[in-house]
Order: structure tokens, then C-alpha cells, then sequence
């Protein structure tokens, strides 16, 4: 049974909105997609260091001190150690010690941003709690439409996730690593509709049990070191790596490749992927060092942007 085993809250820099940060516009959600989101509050699950938790996580505070309280439910009683490490996991994840001040700053004189950050003021960009999730949503992004992605995601968790009830909520969470590492490729591709992708996911899975650095560890490294850890992975290429790595990169596909020639040349590009080097350069040298946030920014607001703009980018 699942119960309440440890409790943290963590003072965030202003501004910060919980909601936005946790639940975004564009309906991604912060850990898996079948948690439950109301009044505020989440309630979601985690996989840290191989045991699955319950996370019940709640903006609190007030709009100049905001914070957020997070209570962790497990069927094991935690040490000291285990503690520290889900607070420090949960702390980096939602995102509460970044400071955005440089990033609106910038923003409030850029013509494409200055509307979106007043649109989504305290969003955080947030990182994943942990890292095998975040390679399934890079592997099944590949070479899909939104539809067929979503696909490829839910028969994952529908077929080899985990399921947990806690705190009155029924939640499904990702598949392992070592469950996807276990599984024959015929059976990833029959069940979950991966295609060739089956065959990456499982050597993902395997390269995570043999040993691989955490997102904490991922985290911590210069982006350009992360990227390239990443990117030994099969089936890892510069894209997906950079979808795993919220807010550090600018990663174009198609899709949003469309969007940002829009954006910044007012005109869809005949051919998009040969755009995407050209569209990269532009962002990097416009936003720098925040061009992983101006993505994530205009991604989320794109209903409003399309008003602003005249055209509408939702449907590329």
C-alpha cells in the first residue's frame, strides 16, 4: 500500500506559476500522462533510482513568495538518504531555483516575445524527474505525427507501465527500463506500434541498465557534454537529444520549423527540413543563450501568437 512517507516544500524564485509550469497550454504534461491535475494541485509519479512514488505536489505561498509543497507516497518506508535525494530530484524538476529575470529582460524587447512572456509569466520550462520517459517521448516523436506519437505512448503505458493508487488517485506511469530491456523487439512492435523505433527504445533500455548518467547528473554537465552523452545513444540524434534537454536547446523538426519561419520570415519555407539549419542559426544568434526558453515560450502560446500574427500556427 501506497502511504505517506515524507514531505518537502520548496520556496521558489519569483515569479513562479505552479500551474503553468506543471499543467502548459500546449498539454504536455510534467511526468506521465495520466496524472490528475485540480485546484491546483497535481497528483503524479516518479521513478527515482528504480522505486516508483506517488507525488502529490501543490502550489502554495503568494505571488512574491511563492512555494511548492510536495508530499511523496511510497510502499516502503524511506531513509535519510532516500529523502534528500527525491527533495533534491523533486526541487530540480519543478524547476523552482531558476531565475527568469535575465530571460523576461531580454524578452520584454523582443518583438516575437514580449506578448508571450506576459502571456505565460512564471512559467518554467522544468525538467524531467528522470530519463528513460523523457528518451520514450524523443523515440516516439521521430518521424510521427502528434496522433500517431500519442499512439505509440499510450500502448507503452497501457501495455508494460505500472499502475498505482494513492492519496484517492489511480495513476499509470512509464514502463521501466529493465521491463522494456526484457521484452522481445516483436513484442514492443506488435503491443506498442513502435515500428522500427522498438528496436532503439529496447537498446535505450539495455544502455540505462548497463549504466548511464541520471537527468540529475545530465543536469549538471555543460549542455554541449550532456547533448553528446545523449547522443550515443541508438537512435538518439540531434533533435531527439535536444527534445530530452528542455530549455538549453532550440530543436527543430518539421512541424515547428514551420512555426519559426513564420515567425521570423513571415512565409511557411517550401521545403522545411532543409530550413531547420538556417531557422537554428537564426534563434541561436537572436535569443542566445534562452533560446531553449523562447521555444518552450512560444510553443505554449502558439493560439495566442497565431491571433497576434494572423496566421495559424496550430495546424502545421
Amino acid at each position: 500500500m501506497f502511504t505517506e512517507k515524507h514531505h518537502a516544500e520548496f520556496a521558489a524564485i519569483p515569479p513562479y506559476s505552479f500551474a503553468l509550469s506543471v499543467r502548459k497550454p500546449a498539454g504536455w504534461w510534467w511526468s506521465t500522462p495520466t496524472e490528475v491535475f485540480e485546484n491546483n494541485t497535481l497528483w503524479t509519479t516518479a521513478r527515482l533510482e528504480n522505486r516508483l512514488y506517488g507525488l502529490r505536489l501543490q502550489g502554495t505561498g503568494t505571488s512574491r513568495k511563492p512555494v511548492v509543497a510536495c508530499t511523496v507516497f511510497s510502499d516502503k518506508t524511506l531513509n535519510e538518504t532516500e529523502k534528500d535525494y527525491v527533495s533534491r530530484t523533486l526541487e530540480r524538476a519543478l524547476g523552482v531555483k531558476e531565475d527568469l529575470r535575465d530571460f523576461y529582460s531580454m524578452a520584454c524587447k523582443d518583438d516575437i516575445l514580449r506578448k508571450t512572456v506576459d502571456d505565460l509569466h512564471g512559467m518554467r520550462t522544468v525538467a524531467w524527474p528522470e530519463l528513460f520517459p523523457a528518451l520514450i517521448l524523443a523515440v516516439t516523436l521521430q518521424m510521427a505525427p502528434m496522433k500517431r506519437s500519442n499512439q505509440m505512448m499510450n500502448l507503452l503505458i497501457e501495455n508494460f507501465g505500472d499502475h498505482i493508487t494513492f492519496d484517492g488517485k489511480s495513476i499509470a506511469h512509464w514502463p521501466s527500463p529493465d521491463k522494456i530491456a526484457s521484452l522481445p523487439v516483436s513484442e514492443l512492435k506488435e503491443k506498442a506500434k513502435l515500428g522500427y523505433r522498438a528496436l532503439n527504445l529496447n537498446c535505450i533500455a539495455q544502455a540505462l541498465e548497463k549504466g548511464f548518467p541520471t537527468s540529475e547528473e545530465l543536469a549538471a554537465m555543460p549542455s554541449d557534454d550532456a547533448k553528446e552523452q545523449l547522443m550515443t545513444l541508438r537512435g538518439i540524434g540531434d533533435y531527439s537529444a535536444e527534445i530530452v534537454m528542455p530549455g538549453m536547446r532550440f530543436p527543430l523538426d518539421v512541424w515547428s520549423a514551420k512555426i519559426f519561419s513564420v515567425l521570423f520570415h513571415a512565409k511557411v519555407p517550401d521545403k522545411p527540413r532543409d530550413a531547420i539549419a538556417e531557422l537554428k542559426k537564426l534563434g541561436e544568434e537572436r535569443w542566445g543563450k534562452w533560446r531553449g526558453h523562447a521555444f518552450v515560450y512560444v510553443l505554449n502560446d502558439l493560439q495566442r501568437i497565431s491571433k497576434r500574427v494572423g496566421v495559424d500556427l496550430t495546424i502545421f
